[in-house]
């Protein structure tokens, strides 16, 4: 069977404006210079402890635990919406037959919540999310993931560089999706590069 490993946040849902929100009111709160989007969007990355140290939300001394727990609950008071074509490729996989499992670095608990919220967890076979707010690599989880899919033919679809390290680190294809975190410029340069969710489920069924 071909099968999809979808990301979660910056792919099925639309969040980069509610992660740079919250990025943008933190750094005002320690007194640091607020970013863009465009910047943000050239320069995020995972882990992410780098670029937040980088950017100036993380201050000497601070405890970083403490840090990602107040990142996310800004973040949690920050609207968010599933990706405008998120339902519309997700019914696209389905009826195209595919296999389809979320693989995120979001902690479980918050993830489980978030398929309730937005009603998409039937089109899942798998969801597997991280035990903790770190927002380090996913690439453990995705080798339990890919355990239980090993007869399957699969194609990680994400929005970030790390979706494609996670990739290659499982040995797997992988498509890049530019509605999120990351540029385009810099998702093409590693990846297929889709403009859309649906046009990369189509990319998934020729790749």
């Amino acid at each position: 069977m071909r099968r999809i490993f979808w990301d979660w946040n910056g792919t099925l849902l639309d969040d980069t404006q509610a992660a740079l929100a919250t990025l943008n009111e933190m750094l005002s709160k320690r007194g640091a210079p607020m970013i863009s989007i465009e910047f943000y969007r050239d320069n995020f990355s995972f882990p992410v402890k780098p670029f937040y140290t980088r950017i100036g939300m993380v201050l000497d001394g601070e405890n970083w635990d403490d840090v990602a727990r107040e990142y996310h609950d800004i973040y949690a008071m920050q609207p968010k919406r599933l990706n405008e074509d998120a339902l519309a490729a997700l019914k696209l996989a389905r009826n195209e037959g595919l296999g389809q499992s979320i693989i995120s670095a979001l902690r479980q608990d918050l993830l489980n919540s978030d398929m309730a919220r937005y009603a998409v967890r039937d089109f899942f076979d798998h969801v597997f999310g991280v035990d903790n707010l770190d927002g380090c690599s996913k690439i453990d989880r995705a080798r339990e993931l890919l355990r239980l899919c090993e007869n399957d033919d699969i194609v990680m679809i994400g929005d970030s560089l790390h979706d494609k390290e996670v990739a290659d680190g499982l040995g797997i294809k992988c498509i890049l999706c530019s509605q999120g975190s990351h540029a385009h410029h810099r998702l093409a340069a590693v990846a297929p590069a889709a403009k859309t969710l649906v046009e990369a489920v189509k990319l998934s069924l020729v790749i």
